[in-house]
């Protein structure tokens, strides 16, 4: 059987890609102390990560290439954005440290347990996954512009733990890595 080509330059591969490539400037800004140019800009990538997935599903523009290109934007985004949490929010993020950095930890861990094992990164792409995602989001908007609420962040732990462990039991069970899974009541291995 002939296998087909896709075409890898389609418009949620290049949202992805300028996710990607603005990491290092998000990283920049958290380090110089420019918190609103961060935010705004970490808003746009947000966006655009949303995007992304969008344009791909609707237009049918789903690739393999873009799935994964899609989650190495989302894990350099992420340690982006836990930086920028790090140095923009500290004083009223410090009491919470050791859960936070259990965050942190989370989401290397399945990246790198997912390098070592498939050698690619992460990209399943659960509906628990994008749920933390979401309530990440709104964590982010309110200690950015609100101020910081702790029963939002424990919500947020929760979710990011329980997503972390259906990842986990994916990723630990999976012969292959593959792309775009539901969940444990969608998926069959």
């Amino acid at each position: 059987m002939k296998a087909v080509k896709e075409n890898i330059y389609n418009i949620p591969n290049f949202l992805s890609l300028c996710r990607l490539l603005s990491a290092p400037f998000l990283f920049y800004l958290a380090y110089a102390g420019y918190e609103k140019v961060f935010f705004n800009w970490f808003v746009i990538n947000l966006i655009t990560d949303v995007l992304d997935g969008f344009i791909a599903r609707r237009f049918n523009m789903q690739t393999d290439i873009g799935a994964k290109l899609d989650s190495f934007a989302d894990f350099t985004m992420y340690l982006s954005g836990m930086y920028g949490l790090i140095t923009l929010k500290w004083p009223v993020l410090q009491a919470y440290k050791h859960s936070f950095f259990l965050l942190v930890f989370y989401y290397v861990f399945i990246d790198l347990f997912a390098l070592v094992k498939f050698k690619e990164v992460s990209s399943l792409h659960l509906i628990s996954s994008k749920v933390a995602g979401i309530i990440q989001a709104v964590f982010y908007f309110s200690i950015f512009i609100i101020g910081f609420y702790p029963l939002l962040y424990w919500i947020m732990f929760v979710f990011s733990t329980l997503s972390f462990i259906e990842n986990m039991y994916f990723l630990t069970k999976l012969k292959k890595m593959r792309s775009d899974l539901k969940g444990l009541f969608f998926t069959r291995l």
